[in-house]
């Protein structure tokens, strides 16, 4: 396949950009921000394949089997190699607990440790909305301190870098459609991880059946 999971989404759109945006138009109304020029030097870059997938909440290889159609690649081709997956990639799993975690069970948006960044401004005028994000982090001086931002879609691969480089916690809640609120948060040592269970996917039932 020519695009797989690690690639950024830069290098996707290099190979062929107006069918891949095309692509990506269809498969999330989140991608449409990279319609915009400034926007798409900034974030295509930030955002892997596999990270593009967790933003349309679609599994991994239906996203790269979309791509891969896309820039010419056959269904046999495809399906071939997609067959060779790991059975998870075949499913979305939302990995969000249902109700706040431990952490920020009783923290009010209000609450004086909050430091809420509201990033609809920089979504409504497609402006880049890491320097309202690092500033927000910036701000965050004791342990029990949370960073809450409002923003158009959950942003995966933010919450992934934040709890990489700086051992964050997150938990995102749509509160009304394209209204995200995400918390992130110093995690307890012995905190726990649960996951809504996975949606099974479909698609490519044929395609594997027919190569099986």
């Amino acid at each position: 396949m020519k695009v797989t999971r690690e690639m950024k989404i830069k290098e996707v759109l290099e190979m062929n950009e107006e069918k891949v945006l095309s692509t990506l138009f269809m498969l999330a109304p989140e991608f449409e921000r990279l319609n915009y020029p400034k926007l798409r030097r900034a974030m295509s870059g930030r955002v892997s394949v596999e990270q593009a997938a967790k933003i349309a909440r679609v599994p991994l290889t239906e996203m790269l089997y979309v791509l891969n159609l896309a820039l010419g690649e056959t269904e046999s081709e495809i399906s071939a190699e997609l067959f060779l997956s790991d059975w998870k990639d075949f499913e979305y799993t939302d990995t969000n607990l249902p109700v706040k975690p431990l952490e920020i069970a009783n923290v009010k948006d209000t609450d004086a440790q909050v430091v809420f960044v509201d990033l609809m401004p920089q979504a409504e005028e497609k402006r880049d909305p890491m320097p309202a994000i690092a500033k927000g982090l910036v701000s965050l001086k004791n342990p029990t301190d949370v960073l809450l931002i409002r923003h158009p879609f959950d942003p995966i691969p933010l919450r992934e870098m934040f709890a990489r480089r700086q051992n964050l916690a997150s938990w995102a809640e749509e509160r009304k459609s394209g209204e995200w609120f995400v918390y992130f948060y110093r995690p307890l040592e012995k905190a726990t991880v649960a996951a809504h269970p996975p949606v099974r996917n479909k698609v490519f039932l044929k395609a594997i059946a027919a190569i099986a």
